[in-house]
Parts: C-alpha cells; structure tokens; sequence
C-alpha cells in the first residue's frame, strides 16, 4: 500500500518473520458484539469492515483464556476448542483485504465483571483496585502454572483458526499480567514478587510458553505501560528494561501504552488532550531495542501519525478511535483525501456504552457498526426537504441523498453547525469545528441543496415544498449547567 500524502504510515513493516503492508495497526477496543463468548456475524462484518478500510494489521478486543472470570459480557473467549470455527470465519474476512490479525489474549483478575455465581477474584495479592467490592485472594504458584498453560492452549487455538499471532495484555497496571507486573498490586514475597525480574517472571513464562507452542512464525507482541505516571508505579526507566527483557525472551513487538485503568484519562485519554500521549515513552523505549515498538494514545489524524514515524518515535501507530470512526480512515488518507475522513472527536463514547453492558457506538458515526454498509438505495425517490443544519439534520440530509432522494436542506442561519458551532467553543473543544466541516462538506458531494439564512414556516413548507416529505431537525436545545443557572439569576 503505497501513498504519496503519507509514504511512511503507510510502507510495509516486518513484525517478526511476517510483513504488514502498512503501519496502521488497529488496538483493542472493546465491542460487546461477542455471544456468551462466540463470534458473531456482527463481529466478522465490524472487523471486516475495518480490514477493507485499509488496516495493516488489527488487535481484536480482549480474549479471555480461561472460564471462570469474565472482563465483559460481550467480549470473546478461547478457553475451549469450540470456539475456533468462528475465529476462523473473522481471520478468513480480515485476512480477504491482506489485513493480519491478532487477538489480545487476556486474564482480568481483579478486573473481573462481577457475574453472579463468580467466585471471589484472583490477583498477585491481597491487593487490588479502590472500587473492588472485597479484596481478591493471591492466585497460587499451582494456579499461575496453569493459568500459563492456559494462556498457551488459547494460543494454539488461535493459531489452528488462522491468526496471524497474539498481544499479551500486560498494560496499565490492569489484568493479571498487568498486575503482575506492577509494583501497585505484586506485594508477594515468593518467586513471583518482589523486585521487578521477580515480578515480569509470570509474563516471561507465559511468553515462553507461547513460543515454545506455536513456533517463530507466530507473532507474539505485548502490551506495556511505557510508565504508569503514578506514585509507586512503574516508570519509564523501569520500563526500558522490561522491554530489553522481553526482546531476549523472543517477542516481535512492544506495543507502548501509559498509565493505568484507574486513572483512566492517562491510558485512554480524552477529547481536547494532546494527541499520542505516550510518544516520549515509545520513543525511548525505542531506542533500547531492535524490534518494531508502536505508539498509542488518541493518535487521530493521518498526519500526526506520519510524522511520530518520521521523527523515530515509533515504527507503528495504534490507531483505534480513528478506525472506529471511519473505517475507511485508511484507505481516504492513503489517496491524500485526508479531507473525507470522519474525524474522532475522543469523546470516548465507544468505551462509556460498553462499560454499561451495551453495543459499541459513536457519537460522530451512527453506523460504527459496519460503517454505512447499510445505506441501501430507497425503492423509490422521493423529495425531502430537512429543515435545521446541526449535525442531526445535515446526518438525515445525507443519508437520504446516500438513498436516492432529491435533498434540500434549510437552516435560518447563515451557515452550518446549529448548537455546535456553540459548543466549539469552550477550550478543548475546537476539534467539534472538524465535525461541521466534514458533514458539510460531503453534502456536496451527495448532491444536497444547502439554503441558508431562512427561516421556514408551517406555511412556507406547504406553499413551497408541497409534495415533499419533511424532516424536522430544529429542535436542540443547549444545557446550562445548574450552576451557571444559578449564576444567570443572581
């Protein structure tokens, strides 16, 4: 995949003894699109639809590998043999685009979603987050030799249905790898805590046991907190010799995340903050090793992922929001259409929902889903006359050109945006401009009339729009804090 907009983000990068035809990699983000675990068909048409979107390679959300503890109820599983068929069906839809793909193999320990029936949660120690209901009991040395075992039957798994190779989750001081690894939540006194060889020893054993199974052809890659920006954490210090390590032990690839879960802002950070927030760690880390080292961290816009390529602060750019947003954010910035891509705005509305139990969504793209792959042409065209240019009207504008109806589209203002032009505003929200911009501009592309600084009546539509069907898309209301209203009152 060559480009002459961005020629380095999308060259192809040699991950062990596998090439990947560009630098876009996908992360994990979770979906909930999984069944008890399984699968699904919507699973397979959002990763496809991503794959066909230009992806060089994807992460899959997390993958447990073992039964009894859940991290989400809709996230997938591998902890037995049926469910190879349906990953064999997401890698053949991937691998169709010449995209690879690899899942995130992963224990949640103290993490665990607490289902009823769950037995009390695992952990290094008798230590875990502020908001744990109880304090989890220490996993036993028998029990961790298992659990490594696990993991490596899961990736053999994998392996059988047709991956390209696995992440071990071992970030954000988050899982049991993670807290492992972490001196926030290893108190243990035994072989597996500690100092910090010590307490990367499960992870090195968990790695070896992975090679050991599937081989050198098979991709292993672990994700890491470059620094856990907390007191008592990890640091990027600590960090750099980790990575050392886990080159020697046979990885392929770091994958240099920050922070931790409960300082959430710090490993997925929000809208209005910088973009790749954990480059000064990749680029350090970097330096220390020879394998391929990826950043992460709301990287969302072609340009600053070129340029964190060029400057040596990573080799890949890990860009999940931007993917979900638009999945075909590859291919448009490839073609230097940077221009058509639906911007992330790092509301992080993809990860509230399913916190909450329910299906992936967006804020910017109703159809996250599968990315307008459900825009079939209307059995018949029609007139339709939209009435109001916020970001709801100029969506049904849109799609009903997308169908093949004649648009036209009133607003009594003199341009585009509605109350979003408002919310832009406040500082850290200027990226909300970018949203305006991008659906205004498409209109004109779907053959939408645009007619400005007029206001409509009941009686003007019948006059003259009679015969159209009509869209009423006038009605939001700005919400004032209770305490401004106070203020506006006093």
């Amino acid at each position: 995949m060559e480009s002459s907009a961005y020629p380095m983000l999308f060259s192809p990068i040699k991950v062990g003894t596998t090439e990947v035809k560009n630098r876009v990699f996908m992360p994990p983000v979770s979906t909930n699109l999984a069944d008890h675990g399984y699968v699904t068909d919507d699973l397979v048409d959002h990763y496809r639809a991503r794959a066909k979107g230009g992806v060089g390679l994807i992460i899959t959300e997390v993958v447990t590998v073992e039964p009894t503890y859940t991290y989400l109820p809709g996230d997938m599983c591998c902890y037995d043999d049926t469910f190879i068929p349906g990953w064999e069906k997401l890698a053949a839809a991937v691998h169709e685009y010449g995209c690879k793909i690899m899942p995130q193999l992963f224990h949640p320990a103290y993490m665990a979603f607490n289902i009823p029936g769950t037995p009390r949660l695992i952990a290094p120690s008798f230590v875990g987050p502020s908001y744990a209901r109880e304090a989890p009991r220490p996993i036993t040395v028998d029990e961790i030799h298992e659990l490594t075992h696990q993991f490596g039957d899961a990736a053999v798994r994998m392996q059988k249905a047709g991956v390209d190779g696995v992440e071990v989750h071992a970030a954000h001081a988050h899982g049991m790898l993670g807290g492992f690894l972490t001196p926030l939540y290893n108190k243990r006194t035994d072989e597996y805590g500690g100092s910090l060889d010590a307490r990367m020893r499960f992870l090195l054993e968990v790695i070896a046991e992975i090679r050991e199974r599937c081989g050198k052809d098979f991709i292993i890659d672990v994700r890491i907190s470059g620094d856990e920006y907390t007191d008592g954490g990890l640091t990027l210090n600590d960090m750099i010799y980790v990575s050392r390590r886990l080159e020697k032990a046979g990885v392929d690839m770091i994958h240099v995340s920050g922070g931790t879960t409960i300082k959430r802002g710090s490993a997925i950070p929000a809208a209005g903050t910088q973009q790749a927030s954990h480059a000064a760690c990749s680029r350090e880390i970097k330096k220390h090793v020879n394998i391929p080292v990826a950043t992460v961290g709301r990287i969302n816009e072609a340009w600053i992922a070129e340029e964190l390529i060029e400057d040596g602060a990573a080799d890949i750019c890990m860009m999940g929001r931007a993917n979900l947003c638009d999945a075909e954010f590859c291919n448009k910035a490839a073609a230097g259409n940077a221009d058509d891509i639906r911007p992330c705005i790092g509301c992080l509305r993809c990860l509230n929902g399913i916190m909450f139990g329910k299906r992936i969504s967006c804020t910017v793209n109703p159809d996250v889903e599968r990315d307008e792959a459900g825009y079939e042409p209307a059995a018949e065209a029609k007139n339709v006359l939209v009435v109001g240019a916020g970001p709801a009207g100029m969506e049904a504008a849109y799609i009903a050109a997308k169908r093949g109806h004649n648009v036209v589209l009133v607003d009594k203002q003199d341009e585009p945006g509605g109350e979003m032009r408002i919310a832009a505003v406040p500082p850290a929200k200027q990226e909300l401009t970018r949203v305006i911009k991008y659906q205004y501009r498409r209109l004109a592309k779907a053959g939408v009339k645009c007619v400005f600084g007029t206001e409509l009546s009941a009686e003007d539509i019948q006059r003259d729009y009679a015969g159209y069907e009509v869209v009423l898309a006038y009605g939001a209301e700005p919400i004032a804090p209770a305490s401004c209203r106070d203020l506006s009152r006093s």
